[in-house]
């Protein structure tokens, strides 16, 4: 019996110590590939995706070593591995979730990195992809249009199964924005469209073309076929006037930009032309005594002969 624990202790310090060589040969081969393929790259970037794929595969290759050297025979290892597995799946589901989602977005490409994105009402721009979660440089909350907060938001790779992901950029860098003005009743507003739709277009022209490029190339991947590419302003009645909404398209990124330029150079362009007033929220507010409502009806105090009461003492 001593004779067997004995052998069962040798056998496991061997396999200990030939696993920790191997971990040792893979840890230091992966520094070596880091810095033999990455020493003559000058693009970040790029620097950084190949230093993370031949991270995943030393990883990769240290998992299968262990497994390789610690592995009993062939059947029981078969049953091993099926409890354990089962055990697994239950208890580390949303792991498993995330790395499958990891899969799904390394082979489907729902996102990578630089993509600016929205999913389950977060969004920002992918900055680091992993196997369990995707990191983003968070945009919006409480900056008002789409710039960034500065955090950082890390969302599990698992949501890409759960919920809708909104890419704004794959493809397509352009999305259609809308700046809404609203004038007064008695403003010349043919020529306020006139005014707003002339500025988008200067402002526009370059994109177009862009635009009209980028088309072309998503068609062959995707359905899809917009007519029209030119601005446009939208004439609706509201309750205090008339409102132009100017629909164009922009960058995603320059989404405030775009909006700030062109609100400035329509409030410039209104002051000039003199005939067109800005319309805002009003209440008519009519008060007794007025031609409206006529005079005050006579209270009790106003009867002849009545007095107001007398104030008691000490008030």
């Amino acid at each position: 019996m001593s004779e067997l624990f004995s052998f069962q202790e040798q056998d496991l310090l061997y396999r200990l110590a030939l696993a920790a060589a191997g971990l040792v040969i893979v840890f230091v081969l992966v520094r070596v590939s880091i810095r033999l393929l990455t020493r003559r790259i000058d693009d970040p970037d790029r620097v950084y995706r190949i230093s993370r794929q031949i991270r995943r595969t030393g990883a990769v290759v240290m998992m299968g070593l262990l497994l390789v050297i610690f592995s009993p025979r062939p059947a029981e290892l078969v049953a091993i591995l099926t409890v354990v597995g089962a055990g697994l799946a239950i208890a580390l589901r949303e792991a498993l979730l995330s790395v499958a989602g990891w899969l799904r977005i390394v082979l489907v490409h729902p996102y990578q990195q630089g993509d600016r994105i929205e999913i389950n009402g977060v969004r920002g721009d992918v900055i680091d992809i992993r196997v369990m979660r995707t990191t983003l440089m968070e945009i919006g909350g409480w900056v008002d249009a789409d710039q960034s907060t500065g955090r950082l938001v890390h969302i599990p790779n698992a949501w890409v199964f759960l919920y809708p992901v909104y890419n704004y950029t794959q493809g397509f860098r352009f999305i259609w924005n809308e700046l809404s003005v609203t004038v007064t009743f008695r403003s010349d507003w043919q020529a306020a469209r006139d005014i707003m739709e002339s500025l988008a277009r200067e402002s526009t022209a370059i994109v177009e073309r862009q635009v009209a490029e980028e088309i072309r190339q998503m068609s062959r991947e995707f359905l899809v076929h917009y007519s029209i590419l030119t601005p446009f302003v939208y004439v609706r009645i509201v309750e205090n006037g008339i409102r132009l909404t100017l629909r164009y398209l922009c960058e995603v990124r320059k989404r405030r930009g775009t909006e700030h330029a062109l609100t400035v150079s329509i409030l410039e362009a209104f002051r000039r032309h003199g005939g067109i007033e800005l319309a805002y929220p009003a209440v008519q507010v009519a008060l007794p005594d007025t031609p409206q409502f006529g005079p005050l009806p006579p209270t009790d105090h106003d009867a002849p002969g009545t007095r107001p009461p007398d104030r008691p003492h000490g008030t």
